[in-house]
């Protein structure tokens, strides 16, 4: 437990599911009051304020498409509105229609480009106008397909990597406000998004019995890498990608 989260202001992105939901529960049990933002199911959204309320914490879902800056901002007005202020921004939401990357279309590119790698500038440049105290967190999510070719991942592959060059310039250039900014390399987990990609049945039943941790990855494996780096333990780890994925990439 990292004492210094409780009474925190904290919003996580695409949060309705899988890591997000992960995080957003996570960070509750900090102590923090959260922002669970989504983009379509306000069910799932509604379920994780639940639970999170059910614990004894305060939480909220706001819908808004990270990728469009209209739906950011009144996200942001909204926000301003019920906290006033945010400590702790994780950009988790990412979109993208799997296929092969020569087959992307301009508006694929666009629209995926502005949901999973700009959304991380501006949610930042939303954010850090409301960090006070000169305290902040942003972390983002990434996964293998920012640095190796992932078969059909398309067009998420280009914007995981630019989200990576994202991540590292905000922190090379928020560091002096006090505000870390890091990011999580999650390795692979069956979740309704890695199951979209072509094959993945069959890279996820490899994955089980070829990673050294004898498992593949978990939503609590990811929420407790950014509840350490949402910590003042993390103070000096400036953008930098830490990778969880029970040691699946250091096989050959």
């Amino acid at each position: 437990m990292y004492p210094e989260l409780n009474g925190k202001h904290a919003l996580v992105t695409g949060a309705a599911r899988g890591f997000g939901r992960s995080i957003a529960v996570r960070l509750a049990k900090e102590g923090c009051k959260i922002i669970v933002n989504y983009r379509r199911s306000m069910a799932d959204a509604q379920s994780v304020v639940d639970e999170i309320k059910s614990m004894g914490g305060w939480a909220m879902a706001i819908r808004a498409d990270v990728g469009k800056e209209d739906a950011l901002d009144k996200m942001f007005e909204e926000i301003k509105t019920e906290l006033g202020y945010l400590d702790i921004v994780v950009a988790n939401a990412a979109f993208g229609v799997p296929g092969n990357l020569f087959s992307a279309t301009p508006h694929y590119w666009d629209v995926t480009l502005a949901a999973s790698a700009r959304s991380l500038l501006s949610l930042a440049q939303r954010a850090v106008p409301l960090m006070k105290n000169n305290w902040g967190r942003i972390i983002s999510i990434t996964s293998d397909g920012g640095q190796k070719v992932i078969p059909g991942y398309g067009v998420v592959g280009p914007a995981k990597a630019a989200l990576e060059s994202i991540t590292r310039g905000l922190a090379y250039e928020l560091a002096g406000k006090g505000i870390v900014v890091n990011g999580v390399l999650a390795g692979l987990a069956d979740t309704k998004s890695s199951r979209s990609i072509p094959g993945a049945d069959k890279v996820i039943e490899h994955a089980k019995f070829h990673t050294p941790a004898g498992r593949i990855v978990e939503g609590d494996d990811i929420a407790n890498t950014v509840a350490f780096l949402s910590s003042n333990e993390a103070n000096m780890i400036c953008g930098q990608f830490i990778v969880v994925d029970g040691g699946r990439s250091i096989m050959g």
